[in-house]
């Protein structure tokens, strides 16, 4: 679900600063196409067999395009890549991954954290990435967000939340933690769209020592700014909480996530716990404790997720994305001596 909430923010960047028309290719999520059809965004499904390809032949039979945006969880392939653009060559290809092999084939790559900074991990890219803080790209309300001064005045709260689904059972996890706490604090889950763990969650909070608040809410912004600290999994939450200014214990559900989340850590605005399987509820406990004795440690966190993540990463992805569809434009126009149209993406 971070993945689509990311690319609502910058679909609608596109359009409402730039004007542009923009698409979503989408396959077999449910959840996920209502929330952007809900957004008022056209979705041309394809099946799992066209999505293995990029659905590039469906892409080519709706229209040119100009750019074409490729936000999947496990990054694509080189060969991926390769069919979208031989479905449209003249296309703009940004992948939002630097990991996957699709990324030596993209024109730009684009991320949050610099996960390759070998020069032999790019042998043979011919595109341009931009891998940093800066381009975390969130709801453009985070970029007006007040700096934190101080702690939610009152009993401490805590909010814990693990994405869009939680496939794991993180939030179970880090709740049966802080449940045998003694320290007074109050807690709001926020579950996503396509929680899965309902039913356990519901059995698990009639025999908790504590009562806690479920929100669902579709953005999480008001919660991040009531709140003192946070528990989560990682992922695009941990931009969000950095932007607000909200210290977290963040727990990660692959190593793919987990070293992520120690190149994010390191930057000082939350603390990582690694691989949710290994973590025991002493763990949780002892993070969850600093954070809420600790003040100055805790500012400190708030003050440099801030400094970290300034919330317009949506404009700096956009911009880069149409500096080089209008160059593109103009080296096709310069070429066959006419004029381009306008950007599609």
């Amino acid at each position: 679900m971070g993945h689509i909430v990311r690319c609502l923010a910058l679909a609608g960047v596109l359009r409402d600063t730039y004007g542009c028309g923009v698409s979503f290719c989408m396959s077999q999520d449910d959840v996920g196409i209502a929330r952007v059809q809900e957004r008022g965004w056209p979705v041309l499904r394809v099946s799992a067999e066209e999505s293995r390809f990029g659905g590039g032949e469906r892409i080519a039979d709706s229209g040119g395009v100009d750019g074409v945006i490729v936000d999947l969880p496990n990054g694509v392939s080189a060969g991926f890549v390769r069919s979208l653009r031989a479905s449209h060559p003249e296309a703009v290809i940004l992948l939002m991954d630097g990991t996957c092999s699709g990324r030596l084939e993209a024109d730009l790559v684009v991320s949050p954290i610099e996960r390759l900074p070998q020069a032999a991990a790019w042998e043979g890219f011919r595109g341009v990435r931009y891998e940093a803080p800066a381009y975390a790209i969130l709801d453009p309300a985070y970029a007006v967000v007040p700096k934190r001064g101080a702690a939610v005045a009152g009993t401490p709260r805590i909010l814990v939340t693990m994405g869009g689904s939680d496939p794991c059972g993180v939030t179970l996890q880090a709740l049966r933690a802080l449940d045998a706490m003694q320290e007074s604090f109050e807690i709001v889950i926020a579950a996503g769209p396509a929680f899965m763990h309902e039913a356990a969650l519901t059995a698990w909070r009639g025999a908790a020592r504590h009562a806690y608040k479920i929100k669902r809410e579709n953005s999480l912004l008001d919660l991040m700014l009531n709140s003192d600290l946070a528990v989560v999994s990682f992922g695009t939450t941990v931009y969000e909480l950095a932007a607000t200014g909200l210290p977290a214990v963040t727990l990660s559900i692959s190593d793919d996530h987990w070293q992520s989340a120690e190149v994010f850590a390191r930057n000082g605005s939350m603390i990582s716990l690694g691989l949710c399987s290994s973590v025991d509820d002493l763990t949780i406990q002892n993070a969850v404790r600093r954070l809420l004795t600790d003040r100055a440690y805790w500012f400190a966190m708030a003050q440099r997720g801030q400094a970290t993540v300034d919330g317009k990463g949506a404009e700096r992805v956009a911009e880069l994305l149409l500096s080089r569809v209008q160059r593109e434009r103009e080296r096709k126009s310069r070429a066959e001596g006419g004029v381009g149209t306008s950007q599609r993406v």
